[in-house]
């Protein structure tokens, strides 16, 4: 069953990578859109990235950023991540560098299983 629904919120400490939003188990997601919002008077920059699992203590790797170094106006938002697809375990990361941005990530998870085939042989060449 697909539920529409805002998958994560968050306001996060500045310089700090957060973990906005990880996909349960056995479920899936598709996200709508990530809408980021400078509650501040200055321009800020943000960082947006996924991973699986949870954050290594290493940090990000370069190969997982979505959005790096992206400017937010002063009073302003933006919007991003447009139907991006998350399997079980996927996690977004934010970062910004002031504590006044907002992230708000909507979309819809849904039931991901495994269709297990009997008569299948599942790579060991003959059928189970």
């Amino acid at each position: 069953m697909e539920v529409i629904k805002i998958l994560g919120q968050s306001n996060p400490e500045a310089t700090i990578n957060t973990m906005l939003y990880t996909v349960p188990i056995d479920k899936g997601a598709v996200i709508s859109y990530l809408n980021i919002c400078n509650l501040d008077f200055y321009d800020a920059f943000v960082f947006v990235s996924v991973i699986r699992g949870h954050l290594p203590e290493s940090g990000v790797e370069n190969k997982c950023y979505i959005e790096y170094n992206m400017m937010v106006y002063a009073h302003s938002s933006s919007q991003r991540m447009k139907g991006v697809t998350l399997a079980q375990g996927d996690t977004v990361i934010i970062y910004a560098t002031t504590d006044h941005i907002s992230f708000n990530l909507f979309g819809s998870e849904f039931d991901q299983t495994f269709d297990y085939d009997e008569t299948y042989d599942y790579g060991y060449g003959y059928p189970i």
